[in-house]
C-alpha cells in the first residue's frame, strides 16, 4: 500500500503596503500643515506681542513728543510775550524821549523868554506887547500874545484887548476883527506879565499881512496902546528859530 504524500505549493504572499505607507504623502502634508499651523500660531502671537510692544513704545514716544511740543509752545508764547513787552517798552521809551525833547525845547524857549523879559526890565516903562507869535495853518491857527509892564513897584493893570488881522483875499484887502468874529477872551489882568493864547480859523484864501493889537485900560485916564506887527515877523517858524538861537547863546 502506497501512501500518497500531499503536495503543497508554497507561494510567497504578496505584501500589501499599510494604509499609512500608502498615504504617507498625505500624512506628511497633514503633519507639515499641522506644524505650520502651530508654528504660525505661535509666530503670530510673537508678532502680535511685538506689535503690541511697539505700539506701547510709540504711544510713550507720542506722549513725550506731545509734552515736549506743549512745553515748546509755552516757551514760544512766553518769548513772544517778552518780545511784545520789550517792543512796547521801547515804544514807550521813544515816546517819553520825544516828549522830554519837546519839553526841553519848550523849557529853553520859556527860559529865553524870561531871560529876555528880565533883560528888558529897564526898557519896559509901561504896559506893552512884549511878545507875539502865530503858528499852525489856516484850518487851525494859534496866536500867543504876551503882555508886560514895568517890573518895579508894579500895580495890577486891567483892560480889554483888540485884535485886528489884515490880509488879502483874491487880491482885495480885508480886515478881520478876531475878538468879535471868534468870540475871544479879550480881558487882561496882571501885575508883571500875562500870556494869552487864542485859536482861530481863517477864511479860505485869506493871506494875513499884519496884526494890530490894541490894549484899552479900564482906567479911563490912560490912553489906548496900539501896536502893529508884520505877519512875517510873528510867524512861529521864525520866532522859534530866534528864541532857540538866543537860548543856545546863553548855554
Amino acid at each position: 500500500m502506497t501512501v500518497k504524500t500531499p503536495k503543497y505549493v508554497l507561494t510567497q504572499a504578496e505584501e500589501k503596503p499599510s494604509f499609512i505607507r500608502q498615504h504617507w504623502l498625505l500624512f506628511s502634508l497633514l503633519g507639515l500643515a499641522a506644524m505650520a499651523f502651530v508654528i504660525g500660531r505661535y509666530s503670530n502671537i510673537d508678532v502680535l506681542n511685538a506689535f503690541k510692544g511697539q505700539k506701547e513704545t510709540w504711544e510713550e514716544v507720542n506722549q513725550e513728543l506731545a509734552l515736549t511740543n506743549e512745553q515748546q509752545l509755552k516757551t514760544i508764547s512766553r518769548l513772544q510775550t517778552e518780545v511784545k513787552v520789550k517792543e512796547q517798552a521801547i515804544a514807550e521809551l521813544q515816546r517819553n524821549l520825544m516828549l522830554l525833547t519837546e519839553e526841553k525845547d519848550t523849557l529853553r524857549v520859556d527860559l529865553a523868554f524870561y531871560e529876555n523879559l528880565l533883560s528888558h526890565k529897564d526898557d519896559i516903562k509901561s504896559l506893552r506887547v512884549f511878545d507875539l507869535e502865530a503858528s499852525g495853518d489856516t484850518d487851525m491857527l494859534s496866536i500867543k500874545l504876551v503882555l508886560a509892564q514895568k517890573l518895579q513897584r508894579a500895580q495890577v493893570v486891567e483892560g480889554v484887548i483888540g485884535l485886528q488881522l489884515t490880509g488879502i483875499v483874491e487880491g482885495q484887502g480885508q480886515v478881520l476883527d478876531l475878538v468879535d468874529q471868534f468870540k475871544l477872551d479879550d480881558a487882561y489882568s496882571f501885575k508883571y506879565f500875562q500870556i494869552k493864547k487864542y485859536t482861530i480859523s481863517l477864511p479860505k484864501g485869506f493871506i494875513p499881512t499884519t496884526l494890530l493889537v490894541e490894549l484899552q485900560s479900564n482906567n479911563k485916564r490912560q490912553s489906548a496902546i496900539t501896536e502893529t506887527f508884520d505877519w512875517s515877523e510873528i510867524w512861529r517858524e521864525k520866532a522859534l528859530e530866534q528864541a532857540l538861537s538866543a537860548a543856545s547863546q546863553t548855554d
